[in-house]
C-alpha cells in the first residue's frame, strides 16, 4: 500500500508539472539555448518577453536574427531558421520617443495587406501568417481590438479553469483509488474514509471549475471568431454595376 500511494504522490506532481509547463512559451536560439518564457510581442526586428519564472520582473529582447525557432504555450511553432542572419551595420541613431498605436475609429481599419483572417488557438493569421498584439492596429478598429482584449481575457480563464479543473479532477480520481482499494478488502478505516474524501471533494472541485471554465472559454473563441469575419467582411471584394457617361460598368471594391 505504501508503494501505491507513493506511485500516486508522483503521479499528482507530474499532472501539476504539465499544467505549469503548458502556460510558457519556449524560444530556441541558433546557438542551442533554450530559454522558457512569456512573449508579449514579435516585430521585424526582435522578439519582446518576460522570464517565465519571473514573470513581474524586467522585460528582455532578443534579435529575431539570433531566434531559430518558438513554440507557443498554445503548441503552434515558428521557424525563424531560414530566415537570412546577415545584416549590416548602420551608425547609431537616437531612438525616437515611444508613440501609442491610433486605431482607426471609422469602420475600417488601416490595413496594409488585403486577404482572408483567421482566428486560431486565440491568436489571428492573414493569409497564413500570425498576426502579433503589436500589429493589431495596423488590421483592426478600435471597435474590433475591445472586442479582442475582452475576449481574450475570457478564453484566457476559461483555458485556465479548464486546465485547473482537469488536473484537479485526475488527482481526485488518483485518490480515490486507495478508497477503492481499501473498500474491496473490508478494511474500512480512517485512512480509507481519508483517501476517499479528499478524492471526491477534488473531482467535485475539478468538475466546477470545468463547468465554469468551458462556457468562459468557447464565447471567448466565439467573439474571437467575430472579429475575424467582421474583418474579411470589410475586407471582401464585391462588385457593384455603376452607370457613367459611357454607360454601365462594373466597379471592383476591396
Amino acid at each position: 500500500m505504501k508503494k501505491l500511494i507513493v506511485i500516486l504522490v508522483a503521479a499528482a506532481a507530474m499532472l501539476l508539472s504539465a499544467f505549469n509547463a503548458s502556460a510558457q512559451d519556449i524560444i530556441l536560439t541558433r546557438d542551442s539555448q533554450i530559454i522558457t518564457a512569456i512573449i508579449s510581442e514579435i516585430n521585424h526586428n526582435e522578439v519582446i518577453y518576460k522570464a517565465y519564472d519571473n514573470q513581474s520582473g524586467p522585460t528582455y529582447k532578443i534579435a529575431i536574427s539570433q531566434v531559430q525557432k518558438i513554440r507557443f504555450a498554445n503548441g503552434i511553432e515558428q521557424n525563424f531558421a531560414t530566415m537570412a542572419t546577415i545584416t549590416t551595420e548602420a551608425p547609431a541613431e537616437p531612438a525616437p520617443a515611444p508613440q501609442q498605436p491610433s486605431y482607426n475609429s471609422g469602420p475600417v481599419a488601416n490595413t496594409p495587406i488585403v486577404g482572408h483572417m483567421e482566428h486560431s488557438h486565440g491568436d489571428f493569421e492573414l493569409n497564413g501568417r500570425r498576426i502579433y498584439e503589436g500589429e493589431y492596429h495596423n488590421y483592426f478598429n478600435a471597435d474590433e481590438y475591445s472586442t479582442i482584449n475582452g475576449a481574450v481575457r475570457q478564453r484566457n480563464a476559461g483555458k485556465g479553469l479548464l486546465i485547473a479543473g482537469g488536473v484537479t479532477t485526475g488527482i481526485g480520481i488518483l485518490f480515490t483509488i486507495p478508497w477503492w482499494i481499501f473498500c474491496m478488502e473490508g478494511d474500512y478505516d480512517y485512512m480509507a474514509w481519508a483517501f476517499g474524501m479528499t478524492g471526491f471533494t477534488l473531482m467535485g472541485t475539478g468538475i466546477t471549475l470545468m463547468t465554469i471554465g468551458s462556457p468562459l472559454y468557447c464565447v471567448g473563441n466565439s467573439r474571437l471568431n467575430w472579429v475575424a469575419d467582421n474583418y474579411n467582411q470589410r475586407n471582401a471584394m464585391t462588385f457593384n454595376v455603376v452607370a457613367g457617361r459611357n454607360g454601365l460598368g462594373l466597379a471592383l471594391k476591396f
